[in-house]
């Protein structure tokens, strides 16, 4: 489930440019900002600390990362949902 690596992050530091960082949906800044500090831990934990770690050095702001992080755990959410919804199909 932790597909991020340290190599792919400090790529994607490297690649990643603030505009992208930017562009963030407003829902995920605003979920990050409401995150309590034992929920962040959790999240930074799921996801792949070493990600969070290169973005932090990087220079990107924790709350923005972490709206990074939020939005990949949807995304990952969203395919684990669609993988259990085609097996139930094949089962029927």
């Amino acid at each position: 489930m932790n597909d991020f690596n340290a190599e792919y992050a400090a790529v994607l530091s490297t690649r990643m440019g603030r505009e992208k960082i930017s562009l963030l949906k407003c829902e995920y800044l605003q979920k990050a900002k409401a995150l309590s500090e034992s929920d962040a831990k959790n999240l930074v934990s799921r996801i792949g600390r070493h990600y969070f770690d290169e973005l932090t050095r990087a220079g990107f702001p924790e709350v923005e990362v972490l709206a990074l992080l939020l939005e990949r755990d949807g995304e990952q959410l969203n395919a684990w949902r669609q993988a259990v919804d085609r097996i139930r199909a094949e089962c029927r």
